[in-house]
């Protein structure tokens, strides 16, 4: 039986639970890039669109997330997902699901009607991720131009 996931607004104090989340998933810890990310988000962002989940009072996974208005030529106020990870140890555990769930519910309480994120095209594994919770392929398209120096 699963044990129960508690979501709740991201805090300064998450800081080194996120950190080994990210170097238990990558093998990578970037201390000094999350403090700016919490940072940022404590300071500009809506206190929901940035979560963590708990397991056994223990961080197991997060989201950050944002709101924008009329960016991209998009009309009215739009939420985006901007990063997701749930410790390995967690995976598979609807974690991930219940993180998304929650952010989509908070910025649907906020009157937001459309919620973004970006996935890489030969993730496959995210993209099934993300249509199993109901998102589809949007309107518009990703350009991108490599810089060789």
């Amino acid at each position: 039986m699963a044990k129960p996931v508690y979501v709740r607004s991201l805090r300064k104090e998450d800081l080194s639970a996120i950190v080994d989340v990210e170097d238990r998933t990558t093998g990578v810890a970037r201390r000094a890039y999350w403090e700016k990310r919490i940072e940022i988000s404590e300071a500009i962002r809506p206190h929901w669109a940035s979560l963590v989940a708990e397991v056994d009072n223990r961080v197991v996974g997060f989201v950050l997330g944002r709101t924008g208005e009329l960016e991209f030529g998009l009309p009215g106020t739009v939420a985006w997902i901007e990063i997701i990870g749930v410790d390995p140890a967690y995976r598979r555990q609807g974690i991930a699901a219940k993180l998304i769930e929650t952010f989509i519910s908070s910025a649907e309480d906020h009157g937001i009607q459309t919620v973004f994120t970006l996935v890489n095209k030969s993730d496959t594994e995210m993209e099934g991720f993300f249509t199993r919770l109901g998102f589809t392929e949007g309107k518009m398209i990703h350009f991108q131009k490599d810089l060789k120096g």
